[in-house]
């Protein structure tokens, strides 16, 4: 099964946001895709704002066979890093189904779209990051940032880590999360590619315009 592991510079930079909007538009060409989010936290699993609710709405028609626990199967409600999060409930992340969860996806999506949570180097438990997730999963990144001042030493330090360990980057998203577009935003793309091009001419660089939320 095709993946891709979708990590961020930061936390709240819109990956949920990026991922939603990318799977409706691959749906829309006729793909079957998959959404996985292994751990979030900050909102009970069904409530409409939470990361999973969110995936699942994205997938249209096909959400209705689809259950949150398999886009989502770990989830704690305080708003905090995952494994602190889940040690305030008086639970332990249960490491192997954060890779085991990705085979209740088989034979049922061509393409998984794989949500971290939080940056590449975050925590998601007491011993592993996204990084070392990634790394498991064997998925190449996609690599969003937040479109606004100083993304783009956040986009090209998360690259070289990313690189240093071996993993494979597809791709950089430049996320517009607000809808005014300043001039730092408007020249990030121009300053950011000729220092991409110099760590590998390969990863491409996507620009995410601003979509409104619907309530």
């Amino acid at each position: 099964m095709k993946g891709i592991f979708v990590t961020g510079t930061d936390t709240e930079v819109g990956k949920t946001f990026f991922v939603c909007e990318y799977a409706r538009r691959l749906i829309q060409q006729g793909q079957r895709i998959g959404v996985y989010k292994p751990l979030a936290s900050g909102y009970p699993r069904e409530d409409h704002r939470s990361d999973a609710s969110q995936l699942h709405r994205s997938l249209g028609e096909q959400s209705a066979n689809i259950a949150l626990e398999r886009i989502n199967p770990q989830c704690f409600l305080a708003p905090l890093a995952p494994p602190l999060a889940a040690r305030s409930e008086g639970k332990q992340i249960d490491e192997n189904l954060l890779v085991q969860g990705v085979e209740a996806w088989r034979n049922h999506c061509e393409l998984l779209l794989v949500e971290g949570a939080g940056g590449l180097l975050s925590p998601i438990t007491w011993t592993m990051t996204n990084a070392d997730l990634a790394t498991k999963l064997g998925y190449p990144l996609l690599v969003v940032a937040e479109n606004r001042l100083g993304c783009v030493h956040q986009i090209l330090s998360t690259v070289q880590v990313a690189i240093s360990l071996g993993l494979g980057v597809q791709a950089v998203v430049l996320n517009q999360v607000r809808p005014r577009v300043d001039s730092a935003q408007a020249q990030n793309r121009e300053l950011l590619e000729p220092f991409l091009e110099r760590i590998d001419p390969k990863i491409a660089i996507w620009e995410q315009p601003y979509v409104p939320k619907v309530a």
